[in-house]
């Protein structure tokens, strides 16, 4: 069965009592896992948002979706995720990237695919109950007990051993990827991919294929591994309404899509609007559904990078990625009325391609 979870931010306008009362009403809703963005010049502190969700939900896996190994120490990342391993009984993960509105937006670079392997051995080390090495020193973490699944990215790192003494278990490692370096990586150290996207079969079955080459090369098993596509979805309404709700996340998906050096045969035709779509992009507004940079990308853009149209078509489009060799999706929630609209796309969309 295709499992499905959800991405969400914490909204600046957000309070925390209303954000962990999304949480428990997504658990009471049977969603698998939320996956919390941490980009700290748009949102709400990722690490506090996971504090009080754990804290009013018993079920529920939740993580970071992603987070970074530059803008945290990374013994301060893992000792967080530790702490919510605990406090949540053991549902927490870690999900790693190399970096992206969280470094642009204080004018950094995301890590070359070296520094991310590189994290990913050493998340796996301290969340392990293990020594680490970073920058040449060691370190442990000696009160982590839970597993912790780490979704991508990252127990040495610069030549110097850490270790987070509290932790005891082995750690889950999902790696958010989209070029195939990153894929490959993914495929030979991590436990899961998260597919990035666009919403394109062509582009998602390359990526799968790049993951399974990497997962070749380690001598790893398939069925051991997970691949979660990251589904930006509006059915039903007005074109023009669904439009609207999935054009920041397209606007982020195309900027993300100028570093590519070959696109896609379907995305092809749209390749200078892709290439100017990062001039205008303000990491400040990243994912908000008012960001004025949402502006500068077509409908028919919009309609190419994300899943929009009338149920039926979202559930078709939804069964030819699942067709690429997807396990589970990863639906973004944002704007307001977030229950309401998972609902609207549970019962009329997901619904249909439960089995």
């Amino acid at each position: 069965m295709t499992a499905f979870d959800v991405s969400a931010g914490i909204s600046p306008r957000q309070s925390l009592d209303s954000w962990s009362e999304f949480v428990a009403a997504l658990e009471a809703e049977s969603v698998r896992r939320i996956w919390v963005i941490d980009s700290q010049l748009a949102m709400k502190d990722a690490y506090v948002g996971l504090t009080v969700a754990a804290m009013g939900t018993r079920r529920i896996g939740l993580g970071t979706g992603v987070t970074n190994a530059v803008t945290r120490h990374p013994t301060v990342t893992a000792n967080a995720i530790a702490a919510i391993g605990e406090i949540s009984g053991g549902r927490a993960f870690l999900g790693l990237g190399a970096g992206d509105s969280a470094l642009y937006g204080v004018g950094l670079k995301p890590q070359k695919v070296a520094e991310v392997e590189e994290a990913i051995n050493f998340f796996r080390a301290v969340l392990g109950g293990r020594q680490g090495e970073l920058g040449g020193r060691q370190y442990r973490l000696p009160h982590v007990a839970a597993t912790v699944p780490i979704y991508l990215a990252v127990s040495q790192l610069g030549g110097r051993q850490y270790r987070l003494p509290h932790v005891a278990a082995t750690v889950p490692i999902y790696l958010a990827v989209s070029q195939q370096r990153m894929c490959d990586l993914a495929g030979r150290l991590a436990d899961g991919a998260i597919v990035m996207g666009p919403a394109q079969p062509d582009m998602v079955r390359r990526q799968v294929g790049w993951i399974e080459s990497g997962l070749k090369t380690a001598n790893r098993s398939r069925a051991d591994f997970e691949v979660a596509f990251v589904a930006t979805m509006s059915a039903g309404g007005t074109l023009a309404a669904a439009l609207d709700e999935v054009r920041s996340w397209a606007s982020t998906q195309s900027r993300l899509l100028a570093h590519f050096k070959e696109l896609p045969e379907s995305l092809r035709p749209f390749d200078d609007e892709i290439r100017h779509s990062a001039d205008s992009y303000d990491y400040a507004e990243h994912l908000s559904t008012k960001a004025r940079h949402s502006a500068a990308i077509s409908d028919d853009l919009t309609r190419a990078l994300a899943i929009v149209g009338t149920p039926d078509e979202c559930a078709e489009r939804l069964r030819a990625l699942r067709a690429t060799g997807i396990d589970a999706f990863i639906v973004p929630l944002a704007g307001r009325d977030r229950v309401d609209r998972w609902r609207k796309i549970r019962s009329q969309v997901l619904d249909q391609i439960m089995l």
